[in-house]
Formats: C-alpha cells, sequence, structure tokens
C-alpha cells in the first residue's frame, strides 16, 4: 500500500469495480515504528482513493477501528459522530483515512464507506495487539498449557469474531448506495463487551481445566481506560442491516474448531511474547 506505482498498476491492470480496503499496519506494531505506520496507513491510504478515482473505480470500502475514537474525553458511550481526538498513531492513521475518504466522497464523487471495528479475535494471529491476550488465552487453554493476560480481570474492551468482522465489510460494501447515510460506521462486537475475567470464566465453561491467570500490564491497561464502556452501533444496523452472529457462547465452541483444523501449522507457529 505504501508504494505508489504498485498500488497505481494493480488497479490499472485488474480494473475493479469496488475496492475493500483492508491493509494497515496495527496498534502495537505501529507505536513500535509510528514512521512505517505513516507510510502504510496514510500514504496507503492516499494511493488506493486516488487510483479508484484515476481508473474509475465506483466504490471503496474501509476497514477502520474504534481506535480512532481512543480518547480521555470519551469515556462512556461512542456514537458514529463522537468526538474524535485519537492520540496513537494508529487511531490517528485510521482518522485520517476516514476523514481522506470523506473528503474523496464529496470532491471527487468517490462512493465510499467504512467501518470502525473493535478488536478482531480469532485463531492463529501472531501479530500483538492491546487485548490480543484473549484469543491467546484460549489457544494455550486448547493446548492445555497455562497463560497470563496482560489485563486486570475488570478490563473491558469490545471484542468481534473474525467470521463476523468478514462478513460486517461486505455487507456494508453489498448495501445500496442510497442507504448510506452515515458513511463511517461504528460497529460492535459481543454486547456488553466482556471483561477479561469474565472472557476466562467463558472459556472454562468449554475447557474447565484451562489454567489462564492474570498479570497487568499498567501501560495497556491504562490505555484501555480511554476506550467508551459502550459502542452504539444502531446506525449501522439501521441503515445496512448490521447485527452479530458470533455472541461469545457461540464464538468460543467455533474457535477452538477453527483451531483444531490446523492445530499442527498454529502449534507450530511461537506466540510472541509481550514488548512490557
Amino acid at each position: 500500500m505504501a508504494n505508489w506505482s504498485s498500488v497505481l498498476n494493480a488497479v490499472r491492470e485488474h480494473k475493479p469495480d469496488s475496492i475493500l480496503h483492508t491493509g494497515s499496519m496495527l496498534s502495537i506494531p505501529s507505536e513500535m515504528d509510528p514512521w512505517s505506520s505513516y507510510r502504510m496507513n496514510c500514504n496507503g491510504m492516499f494511493h488506493v482513493l486516488e487510483a479508484a478515482r484515476l481508473f474509475g473505480v465506483e466504490k471503496v470500502a474501509f476497514t477502520s477501528s474504534i481506535g480512532s475514537v481512543m480518547c480521555p474525553e470519551v469515556t462512556d458511550v461512542m456514537t458514529d459522530f463522537t468526538l474524535q481526538r485519537p492520540r496513537s498513531i494508529y487511531g490517528v492513521t485510521k482518522l485520517f483515512g476516514e476523514l481522506l475518504g470523506r473528503y474523496w466522497n464529496w470532491r471527487f464523487g468517490l462512493d465510499f464507506r467504512a467501518l470502525r471495528y473493535p478488536s478482531i479475535i480469532g485463531p492463529g494471529v501472531r501479530t500483538m495487539g492491546v487485548v490480543q491476550c484473549l484469543p491467546w488465552a484460549l489457544e494455550y487453554a486448547v493446548r492445555r498449557e497455562p497463560y497470563d493476560l496482560w489485563l486486570s480481570e475488570d478490563t473491558a474492551f469490545g471484542i468481534m469474531y473474525v467470521k463476523d468482522a468478514a462478513r460486517a465489510i461486505v455487507a456494508l460494501h453489498d448495501a445500496r448506495k442510497e442507504n448510506i447515510k452515515t458513511m463511517c460506521y461504528n460497529i460492535a462486537g459481543i454486547t456488553p463487551a466482556p471483561t477479561a475475567g469474565e472472557w476466562v470464566k467463558a472459556i472454562k465453561k468449554h475447557i474447565p481445566e484451562a489454567k489462564l491467570g492474570f498479570r497487568p500490564a499498567s501501560v495497556i491497561v491504562e490505555e484501555l481506560k480511554q476506550v467508551a464502556s459502550r459502542i452504539d452501533d444502531s446506525k449501522a444496523r439501521k441503515e445496512w442491516g448490521w447485527e452479530v452472529q458470533y455472541p461469545i457462547d457461540k464464538l468460543i465452541p467455533d474457535f477452538i474448531e477453527e483451531y483444531e483444523k490446523a492445530r499442527e501449522a498454529y502449534d507450530a507457529t511461537p506466540i510472541p511474547k509481550p514488548p512490557w
């Protein structure tokens, strides 16, 4: 995405009617290297939008994040129109993408639409994220190995199963243009957002022998205090029919089933240690 020529050539060669822009550098890697994050997320967004304009692409659907809203001023309910003043470079780049897309819509008539995802979880991920210890706890439980989460038991954070996340961006992309009135949408995953303690209890309902504990990292726990306690996704539900299909009691057994399908590969890939 950061290479303008590569994006330009890909769009020119394949002549897509629409683009689902899902590529980005994630939160923890972005904080460790904000310069690369800027090049990938900001320059990459510009390249996608400009290639769409130059080669007549009708629609761009963008995966943004609630990280674009995480700031000390927002502590209650996050709506689609809540103040966005992120202080993480990841949040800044996602907000930049939303605003640039809105501008290309207004200035050039591009059909732009975006989702603000909560944290997406699924088996086999090896990229560090602020709450990636939640799915890794489930992976360790499946392996019957002990694991300590870096969150406090009462830390709550919005999470969504990867299958719901995939359904969401496709549903937004496929929605009729006249229904897209808000343009940049919140979507909530499991509601209400579970605490880390509730997540562990849910895992133990399916794997009673799981040996899971807590070793909170203050830098992460404090950062997550900036997250609103509830995500309002009523606009997505009303305008294009969004709904979650994987609540926590359905998510966990499906996660376990998907893990087992590729267990040899997942078990052979080390889970990284946190940098704090």
